[in-house]
């Protein structure tokens, strides 16, 4: 069989995945060559014990005999706790070590990843892939090892019994094996059929779940089950046809074994009348013809068993090997002092664009001073969330440079970078736990801080009336509270951490006036020496920042205070008198 020089890789990789376990793999595999040498004594013992026992009818030898049966049985179970207690131990670890990996590493991606993928696709194609590679770990795998052991000694002790008998098993058990090799094939490639389908339902149904409100609204529903039969139709259809297989290779295994067993009997039976064998010899060397039987067909099997795992190798590995974040290397990063960073911003003839689009920014040039409060306003889709997420290095530029007091922002390490930077935006993701580690997340900080920031925020006055205050439960996304009682939290959340530079996209959107006006003020009192970016088109905020930055069709159009540009802005002056509408320049 030639395997395919991506299908070696694939091999050799996931082989890489069992070296933390070699000590308990040698312990493994000592223990089932241990517990094979003993059972092939098993069949010696059974046919003195029947010859010279029971056919005898000596009881001292039959006595004996059992006994002797009795303790290799014995041993042959105690190494096999041994081997299930390493191998369980093998299985589940790998197991939970390829989620691990996956799960840091999805942590790692970039942004752009989980704009063109479903969470329940993620989720979904991770769990299968990771179940699949992880049954390599178990039983059947550990036999290869001993199966070819078990072979040679069963082959020799058939030899010996009778050799005209040995040649009869070994010509039964090719045929078995093209058998095999072909539904091994079939099923790698209903495996692969199965894996795609099931990969679209999962995204499908990730997708509903992500929109049931709109399913509800619209009415959806009917359309929605209609494609749900549509996909899992699909779905059953290969499962059927893969029980099916598996069902034939059952069959075959069961028949082939038979065949054997019964032509053995037939002619032991024909060899015992012509005194040409004995009785006890015909059972020593069935069991035998089972020691090399079975362990090639366990090997065969493996072959068919293991047709998922090639493609969940692929699938997985394809995913730990998609570009993360920080891709330079530790000794090229920049040092980072966050006591000494003042954060002034700046874009230098930044360009951006997403794959295969026209671009979304052009030429950007502006610089925020430390300490300044600054402005960002624009049309839908003109850039304005995109300079945001350059800046948060959730997307990188095709071109030009964004500096972080005069350094590439590119060439900092990316946790400490983004440690200096708080946001808060109008659609705020809570967490579905309590109030109070929605706002603390991974900080260590004390209750009177905690108490601080959301009297602050505002967000004091709703936590005060609830039973379990700051013990409260906000459920999944934040939904048993308000947009506006989540926008609080996540304001508590930027205020506790103190960051150097402070995001604002459309952070107070849901706010009342009273607590919108004590934010600002707020802002206005304890954020002096803070870098402050704002995304709003509301004028009272407008008017209090020191500059304006005006983006338009990924342009900068303008740079000045609010009096500056409505004075000389038609574009600036449309957006802030008439803000429900979009606008073109």
């Amino acid at each position: 069989m030639i395997i395919k020089k991506e299908d070696k890789q694939i091999i050799h990789r996931i082989i890489n995945l069992f070296k933390p376990y070699k000590l308990k793999i040698i312990l493994v595999i000592i223990s089932i060559l241990i517990s094979s040498g003993l059972s092939i004594l098993i069949p010696l013992v059974n046919q003195r014990l029947i010859d010279q026992g029971l056919i005898a009818k000596n009881l001292r030898i039959i006595i004996i005999y059992s006994v002797y049966n009795l303790i290799l049985i014995s041993l042959i179970q105690c190494f096999g706790i041994i081997e299930t207690k390493y191998r369980s131990y093998i299985e589940n670890l790998l197991s939970y070590n390829l989620e691990k990996e996956a799960l840091k590493h999805t942590l790692k991606l970039k942004m752009s990843f989980f704009s063109d993928k479903n969470y329940g696709e993620i989720i979904s194609n991770l769990r299968t892939d990771i179940g699949n590679i992880s049954q390599i770990a178990n039983e059947s795998t550990f036999y290869i090892v001993t199966s070819i052991f078990r072979i040679i000694v069963g082959i020799i002790g058939l030899l010996a019994i009778n050799w005209r008998l040995s040649i009869l098993v070994m010509i039964v058990t090719p045929i078995r094996y093209l058998i095999v090799k072909y539904l091994a094939k079939k099923r790698e490639n209903l495996i692969k059929k199965f894996m795609k389908s099931y990969e679209d339902y999962s995204g499908w149904y990730g997708d509903t779940m992500e929109g049931i409100k709109e399913v509800k609204l619209w009415g959806l529903e009917t359309l929605k089950i209609g494609q749900f039969i549509k996909k899992q139709r699909n779905i059953i259809k290969q499962n059927i046809k893969m029980s099916y297989l598996g069902k034939t290779n059952e069959i075959s295994e069961k028949l082939f074994a038979q065949i054997i067993s019964s032509l053995v009997y037939v002619i032991g039976g024909y060899m015992i009348i012509g005194e040409m064998l004995t009785v006890g010899k015909l059972f020593a060397f069935i069991t035998y013809s089972a020691y090399v039987t079975q362990p090639i067909f366990a090997i065969m099997n493996i072959g068919y068993s293991f047709a998922s795992v090639l493609p969940s190798g692929k699938r997985y590995f394809d995913f730990m090997d998609m570009e993360i974040e920080d891709t330079i290397k530790k000794d090229l990063l920049q040092k980072l002092d966050a006591n000494k960073v003042l954060g002034s911003i700046e874009f230098k003839d930044v360009d951006f664009s997403y794959k295969d689009k026209q671009s979304v920014l052009k030429n950007i040039n502006f610089k925020i001073n430390a300490g300044e409060t600054v402005a960002i306003v624009g049309s839908n889709g003109s850039g304005k969330t995109t300079i945001i997420n350059l800046i948060l290095r959730f997307l990188t530029p095709n071109s030009g440079k964004i500096l972080l007091d005069g350094k590439d922002i590119n060439s900092l390490k990316l946790r400490n970078y983004r440690k200096l930077i708080s946001v808060v935006s109008q659609d705020v993701y809570l967490f579905n736990s309590t109030i109070k580690e929605n706002i603390i997340l991974n900080s260590k900080k004390i209750d009177d801080e905690i108490y601080l920031a959301t009297k602050k925020s505002g967000a004091y006055k709703f936590i005060k009336k609830l039973p379990h205050q700051y013990e409260t439960i906000v459920g999944e996304r934040g939904n048993k509270l308000s947009g506006g009682e989540r926008q609080k939290i996540a304001m508590a959340r930027a205020f506790i951490r103190d960051s150097k530079i402070l995001i604002l996209d459309e952070a107070t959107a849901n706010y009342d006036m009273e607590t919108e006006r004590q934010v600002n003020n707020v802002l206005k009192e304890n954020y002096k020496d803070k870098t402050i970016i704002i995304i709003t088109h509301k004028t009272d905020i407008l008017e209090k920042v020191d500059k304006i930055i005006v983006v338009n069709h990924g342009l900068i159009e303008d740079v000045g205070t609010h009096s500056q540009l409505y004075k000389r802005n038609i574009f600036y002056k449309q957006m802030v008198t008439l803000p429900s509408k979009e606008y073109v320049s």
